[in-house]
Formats: structure tokens, C-alpha cells, sequence
């Protein structure tokens, strides 16, 4: 292949990662959104009642959502967090995930 050729085949998987990380992005900004507008903020921003949503970045999406979902289940009667089963779409839910997992930010 020429050096023409490499450049380019570079400059195309420059590309696709700059996509792949604005597509990652995307979820989570809708997440922030999300988590503002249903008062996750109020409680697990630091300082907050709750952990603030970077300690839950080392868990799994699946953990993530039962926890959403439904907390009583998930992390006991004790909590305070109310649940969300039925009020957020798959996407929705997603993007939650997606910005927990992004560490809050």
C-alpha cells in the first residue's frame, strides 16, 4: 500500500473512532438531561442523601436498571429512591445507564 493509501486508511479510522465516541456521548448527554429532570440530581449529586453516581460506575447496565427500575427490589425496602418502571422508555433507561456509567458527567 502506498503512503498515500495508509494515510487515508488512518484518516478513515480516525474518523470512525471521532463517530464511535460522539454516538457514546449522545446517550449519555440525554441521560444528564434525564437524571436533572427526574430529581436523580437532587440526591445522588455529591454531598447528596445518596452515593453520588460515580460510585456506581463499576456496575453492570443490568444492575444499573433493576436498581432504576425498581430499588425496593434491587437495594432494599430501605431506600428512598422511587421507582421507575413504567415511566421511562427503553431509550430513556439507556441513557440513564449510559451517563451513570459515564460517571455522572
Amino acid at each position: 500500500m502506498s503512503t498515500r493509501g495508509l494515510i487515508l486508511s488512518g484518516l478513515g479510522l480516525a474518523l470512525a473512532a471521532s463517530a464511535a465516541v460522539a454516538s457514546a456521548a449522545a446517550p449519555a448527554a440525554e441521560g444528564k438531561v434525564l437524571a436533572s429532570s427526574q430529581g436523580c440530581i437532587m440526591c445522588h449529586a455529591a454531598g447528596g442523601m445518596a452515593k453520588p453516581l460515580s460510585s456506581y460506575v463499576g456496575d453492570s447496565d443490568r444492575r444499573l436498571e433493576e436498581a432504576i427500575l425498581d430499588p425496593n427490589k434491587a437495594l432494599g425496602s430501605a431506600t428512598m429512591m422511587p421507582p421507575f418502571q413504567g415511566k421511562l422508555s427503553a431509550a430513556q433507561l439507556a441513557a440513564l445507564v449510559a451517563y451513570i456509567k459515564a460517571g455522572g458527567q
